[in-house]
């Protein structure tokens, strides 16, 4: 009957519907389209238990001074003896690279003392890679990658996250999460770190402890090695 291939019709259509905006629900995609003369689909995204108590677990250990994550450019990573997670993997923290550490203190120097520009840090750089190796497996330096060192908190002895977001931007300072207390050797001073920045950087909302001198920093000398 017509009036039943209609309703089949109508019940397909809205089945097939339902299946392609489960799929975009799940890959985090909003439906390009909605049915007409239906309101639209709420959805109402939780973050789910495991991955708050995920969150939770990581800003502990970040507190507590343990790296979490792959080690910038001009840090390693050591192991700590009888440190271990609760899967038995060995706690680290951040130790300077002896080869890589002076190129940070050397972005920093350019940056903030002799005030170029990252155009011409990266020129200099890519001018002797035996002196300044490009990070990871370039051949040579991304501007992109002296944008990022220049905003790591890291360099002045604190673990952090949560600092930046995903265009690199500063995020207000109550996101963040930082160790307590210098968690490993610092490559600049805090002072150095907040004059390179950008000048519209609030330096009056940063965390107290930011704005003291760290302890056991290293001069910030271009091409002195870390740890001489």
């Amino acid at each position: 009957m017509p009036t039943y291939s209609r309703a089949r019709h109508f019940t397909t259509q809205v089945r097939r519907w339902v299946h392609a905006v489960s799929r975009r629900v799940r890959h985090r995609q909003p439906p390009n389209r909605t049915v007409p003369n239906q309101a639209p689909l709420q959805v109402q995204l939780v973050q789910h238990p495991v991955t708050r108590r995920s969150a939770e677990a990581i800003a502990v250990l970040i507190r507590a001074g343990w790296n979490i994550h792959h080690p910038p450019y001009g840090y390693t990573t050591m192991t700590v003896a009888g440190a271990r997670s609760r899967r038995g993997t060995p706690r680290t923290r951040l130790t300077p690279d002896p080869l890589r550490a002076p190129v940070v203190q050397a972005i920093f120097y350019w940056r903030a003392v002799t005030g170029l520009s990252v155009e011409h840090i990266t020129a200099r750089l890519d001018a002797d890679h035996d002196r300044y190796p490009p990070p990871g497996t370039h051949t040579s330096w991304p501007p992109a990658a002296i944008a990022a060192i220049l905003t790591t908190i890291k360099y002045t002895g604190y673990q952090a996250t949560g600092t930046r977001d995903e265009n690199g931007a500063f995020r207000p300072v109550e996101q963040w999460v930082l160790s307590d207390q210098p968690a490993h050797r610092a490559l600049v001073t805090p002072a150095l770190f907040w004059a390179a920045q950008d000048p519209a950087t609030s330096v009056r909302q940063v965390p107290h402890r930011l704005l003291a001198p760290a302890p056991r920093t290293t001069a910030s000398q271009p091409g002195r090695r870390a740890g001489t």
